[in-house]
């Protein structure tokens, strides 16, 4: 067989490798979830493949991809059975005689795949006699592999017979798992089916490619009509381009309107799908207004409500490794930077590769909180299970792991391409195959989480053995019946995993079937929800779940040590609603439809205290200008700070001005307020500055002379003029903005923010200004200042004022009650800065020691609610790649380090009492060039502490920053004293805090809480998770998005609220994006 080498090609050149883990713990004997023999169930089913120079990695991609496994009762005797797929070889099922018992029937019930390759599988009773079917998927049309899609209909004496062209259920193509629910709601199942495409260096193509439709590749939905399944696909809104690398789908009411969408996962460089169901036949993808940071090579996905706020969230799986070993040894994100822009212009969306914890918020849109919940970095990683394994009420998180071999780890991906290149086309595939043992295995442990619906905690080595396996699909399931969930694994290459769940009555649980109408007899879709004790669990019926497989057709709720369950709320498929209660606890309960059920009305939060407006129409637009092009190894950007925002009443009709900085290239904006509307106002001097970068801006009267001025703090041009990269002071002179000159000190430095007071008392406003870097060198601390005024305009430093630091905000603040403002700074790799004003003199508070952190924001408010003012701190937040405590810090090393007289940053973390550099070795190569002769491979890079990378008198010599904390908190003020730091609550984690703005609010002071960070290099994505928080005390906040704001998406610069004549408007200002406007009541 002739295999292009577009194809072999394909193979190095876009995929991750990783070795395996070298430490694995001592394993105990008694787990939560017992791994059990395969002599002792007798499930003795081992997926084994077999390769050749025409069937390997080398030339399908998915070769190490592994099989399903399904569980149901498939003789109705009230135990669950077992069906493995294998890819190459014979398929089995299990019976299940009791007593954790298996008896191999697989030859007499007529279920093995006349197909070449297999790789998922349902059971579903399809012609609704009462008998579990089985739907098991195929690849065909691929190499050599011949076959199709089969259905094995139960004839009801545990054999099967297949029929799946009878039923039009007979696709062939590159199928990887069926999911079956009834999307249009007429009582039938219909099927939705997730196929994969093939990976060349063809293959990035433009997004829109996913809107023409090819055969094979392309997902299906196919209606059922009458028991005959028809393609409706296209009619349905379905996309099926040669783009689709469809891995798996979750299907759920995501938004809880009573109708089921679908969330389908895509690998590689196409963009997963969010169908939104239009509950007429249709589907509407609504990603991008949904989703904000989204998974890479999005494998297995799973959902449930995790939080127990009535809406269920999900999860998708990655790749990214957490042995250090392996993080060192494989192309991560940190390469993706020039890949990534490519994408952008072909229209797909920024992607990562790491596992994704979407937080469903009311239906509307989800918040991504993988890192946060120490979930994201599980390795190459296939089937999520949330389930409550515990039975204490709270979902709990199972995920396989595993792959054969590791196809791209640097060291390999180098040797291929060092010897590739002098094979002709002949020769070519015949040595690519003869050297995947090059390859590192991929073999690592399964991963299990405790859940508490508010954080995960990891349980590997406590609930399960911590052993390298090959684990591909997964289910949970009661297999012996004692009320609580066992887990069965798909291995590669071994005997399936058989893990009996130990907890055996020590706590309670319930278990739900279904009897619905005909056409749907199992009630696919149903949702349960139980109440007991005041708290509610809510979960919904789909049997395919994880990756490839699928669980039975049954609820499983946790009780804990309740000993009663209040009632239970049935919300059937039609939408209506029945209520049961006086419930057996540790039973299984077959719950019948009862056709006389009332309808159930789905709530809906319409909340629109603040209306959107079209006030100003402004977009910030971010210069080309990137920071890692000129310094490699810098930890995040420092030249996208804008816009610079300021509010004032400039013209003196009693109304604020808006002023809005723009990015290097773009002129700023001024709009005068009349009361009722904005008007642009023209300034030729902002038209002249256009190329200067906005950082920040404020107004104040700066001359004496009645009216406001303006101070504009200036950040990095977009090609390095120096000229262009000096603060600017604004002289209003009868409403035009005129650039003053020798007024103010020369200022060269990325000013980051400008807080303007009368700190002295002395009639006129003086200005702080905050410095975060010098523009040549990131890693110096630089000099702030303030500016004293003469009161006729023109400013000098107070020598007495000394800060040397890297700032990133101010403003002064009375914190102490003397009617004197005081002075906050928030700083990077440094500690939070307060100084007290006494007669304009300025004193530093002691605070709390280990404060030191990448603080964004600082101001001042009464989050306690006891009459006094606490300091606010906004950090990096806990939801991030960095990591960051007392015993482990964050650090970042400034000196010269390769002896060619200029500096560099060096950032590292810690682990385990080890330091380690966080940039790999060809990100430090390339910075530094003797990195590459002092280790050339990446294995010698591997392990490899700071000290010994950068030797040990280098690292003495060099500038040392520390960070300890990345939580987000407030200084608690006790009596005038500021020394307990208390962290915020997850919400206010989710991403940095970059502004703490301040309005009244129903009668209330209030604070709008915002950030996000899309500075970062691709090692990192974009964090955007922080949706924007209205709050009124540490106890009571809420989403923005439940009083009619749209959630933040971007990086906020600033929130400002302004004073019309019969409302008020809030400006959302974000960098380069277009301003968003509320109208509120007063």
């Amino acid at each position: 067989m002739s295999i292009p080498k577009r194809f072999i090609y394909s193979f190095f050149l876009l995929l991750f490798c990783i070795r395996c883990n070298e430490a694995i713990k001592t394993p105990k004997q008694n787990y939560l979830l017992n791994k059990l023999s395969e002599k002792a169930t007798g499930v003795d089913f081992k997926n084994t493949l077999i390769e050749d120079a025409a069937h390997s990695i080398i030339n399908y991609i998915y070769f190490y991809n592994g099989g399903g496994v399904s569980a149901g009762d498939i003789n109705n005797d009230g135990l669950v059975d077992l069906y493995f797929v294998s890819n190459q070889g014979e398929n089995k099922l299990y019976l299940n005689k009791g007593n954790l018992q298996f008896e191999d029937i697989s030859e007499k019930a007529n279920i093995d795949s006349a197909s070449d390759w297999n790789t998922g599988v349902t059971m579903v009773d399809i012609n609704n006699d009462g008998f579990l079917d089985i739907y098991v998927c195929a690849v065909s049309g691929l190499l050599d592999f011949e076959g199709k899609n089969e259905l094995f209909i139960n004839n009801g004496d545990a054999t099967f017979t297949e029929s799946a062209r009878e039923y039009g259920l007979d696709f062939s193509g590159y199928a990887t798992q069926a999911y079956f629910f009834d999307f249009d709601k007429d009582n039938d199942l219909d099927v939705y089916i997730v196929n994969h495409a093939t990976h060349t260096v063809t293959s990035l193509g433009k997004a829109a490619l996913r809107n023409n439709r090819v055969p094979l590749v392309g997902d299906v939905l196919l209606e059922n009509n009458k028991g005959k399944f028809t393609d409706i696909s296209e009619k349905a809104q379905i996309y099926g381009g040669v783009n689709g690398y469809g891995l798996s789908a979750s299907i759920a009411d995501f938004n809880n309107d009573g109708w089921d969408d679908i969330y389908v996962c895509n690998d590689f460089h196409e963009d997963d799908y969010y169908y939104i169901n239009n509950q007429d036949g249709t589907f509407r993808e609504e990603l991008k207004a949904s989703f904000s940071t989204l998974s890479r090579f999005s494998m297995g996905s799973d959902v449930a409500d995790i939080n127990g706020d009535g809406f269920q969230d999900l999860i998708t799986l990655d790749m990214l490794p957490n042995d250090e070993r392996v993080l060192k040894e494989t192309e991560g994100d940190d390469a993706m930077y020039n890949m990534q822009e490519k994408l952008r212009k072909q229209g797909y969306k920024d992607q990562y590769s790491r596992n994704m914890l979407q937080i469903n918020e009311k239906g509307g849109y989800f918040y991504e909180t993988a890192l946060l919940n120490n979930v994201a970095d599980t390795d190459w990683s296939w089937a999520p299970l949330f389930a409550d394994f515990d039975n204490d009420g709270h979902q709990d998180l199972f995920i396989s792991n595993g792959i054969n071999r590791r196809p791209n780890g640097l060291d390999f991906k180098n040797y291929i391409s060092n010897t590739f290149k002098q094979k002709n086309e002949a020769e070519s595939l015949k040595w690519l195959y003869e050297s995947i043992n090059k390859m590192p295995s991929g073999k690592v442990s399964n991963e299990i989480y405790r859940g508490n619906s508010n954080q995960f905690t990891k349980k590997t080595g406590d609930w399960i053995e911590e052993k390298r396996s090959l684990s591909n699909g997964a289910i949970y399931v009661d297999l012996d019946l004692d009320g609580d969930l066992d887990i069965v694994t798909n291995n590669l290459n071994e005997f399936a995993g058989v893990y009996e769940n130990t907890t055996n009555g020590k706590k309670n649980a319930i278990s739900l079937r279904f009897s619905y109408k005909e056409g749907n007899q199992n009630g696919m879709g149903t949702k349960a929800i139980l109440y007991s004790k005041g708290k509610s669990q809510f979960k919904q019926l789909f049997s395919s779940r994880g990756f490839i497989s699928s669980v039975a057709p049954q609820i499983h709720f946790g009780l804990d040590t309740v000993s009663k369950v209040d009632s239970i709320a049935i919300i059937w498929p039609d939408n209506t609603i029945q209520k049961i209660s006086k419930l057996p606890l540790n039973k299984t309960v077959l719950v019948r439809y009862d056709p006389n059920n009332p309808s159930y009305i789905y709530s809906e939060n319409k909340n629109t205290i603040f209306k959107a407006s079209k006030s100003i129409s402004f977009k910030h637009k971010e210069d080309g200008y990137y920071d890692f092009n000129n310094e490699k190894l810098i930890p995040y950007q420092v030249s996208k700070l804008g816009p610079a925002v300021a509010v004032g009443d400039v013209d003196g009709n009693g109304f604020e001005d808006v002023y809005l900085g723009n990015g290097s290239g773009n002129a700023a904006e001024l709009y005068l307020n009349n009361g009722k509307s904005f008007q642009k106002s023209l300034q030729k001097q902002f038209e002249k500055d256009a190329d200067y970068e906005d950082n920040d801006a404020v107004f104040f009267d700066a001359d004496n002379d009645g009216d406001l001025d303006l101070y504009v703090a200036t950040g990095i041009h977009k090609t390095r003029n120096r000229r262009l990269e000096v603060d600017r002071l604004y002289l209003n002179q009868k409403g035009s903005f005129i650039k003053s000159s020798n007024q103010t000190l020369l200022n060269p430095l990325n000013t980051s923010c400008v807080a303007a007071y009368d700190y002295d008392s002395d009639g006129d406003v003086d200005l702080f200004i905050g410095n975060l870097s010098n523009p040549k060198s990131f890693g110096a601390n630089v000099n702030s200042a303030i500016l004293v005024n003469d009161g006729t305009g023109n400013f000098t430093a107070d020598f007495d004022f000394r800060l040397n630091a890297k700032v990133t905000d101010a403003s002064w603040v009375d914190i102490n009650g003397d009617n004197q403002k005081d002075l906050l700074v928030a700083t990077e790799w440094g500690t939070p800065q307060v100084f007290i004003n006494k007669k304009g003199k300025l004193s530093l508070l002691e605070i709390p020691k280990n404060l030191t952190g990448l603080w964004q924001s600082i101001t001042a408010f009464d989050i306690d609610k006891d009459g006094d003012n606490d300091i606010l701190l906004g950090n990096w937040g806990l939801n991030t790649k960095f990591k960051a405590s007392v015993e482990n810090p964050l650090r970042l090393y400034y000196g010269d380090f390769d002896a060619n007289n200029k500096k560099e940053t060096v950032l590292t973390y810690s682990k385990k009492g080890k330091e380690y550099p966080v940039n790999s070795k060809n990100e430090l190569a390339a910075q530094m060039n003797r990195i590459s002769t002092q280790f050339v491979t990446h294995k010698n890079y591997a392990l490899k502490t700071v000290n010994e990378v950068l030797t040990q008198d280098a690292v003495n010599k060099a500038t040392k920053f520390t960070v300890n904390t990345l939580a987000s908190g407030y200084l608690e003020n006790n009596n005038g004293t500021f020394s307990v730091f208390k962290q915020f609550p997850k919400e206010l984690q989710a991403a940095p805090i970059t502004n703490f703005n301040q309005l009244h609010f129903k009668n209330k002071d209030a604070l709008i809480v915002s950030g996000n960070s899309l500075r970062v290099n691709t090692y990192h994505g974009g964090y955007t998770s922080l949706k924007g928080v209205l709050l009124n005390s540490i106890s009571e906040y809420q989403f923005v998005s439940d009083f009619g704001i749209r959630p933040f998406n971007e990086q906020v610069k600033s929130v400002k609220i302004v004073e019309m004549k019969n409302e008020k408007r809030l400006l959302v200002v974000s960098n380069n994006d277009s301003l968003q406007s509320y109208s509120f009541k007063k």
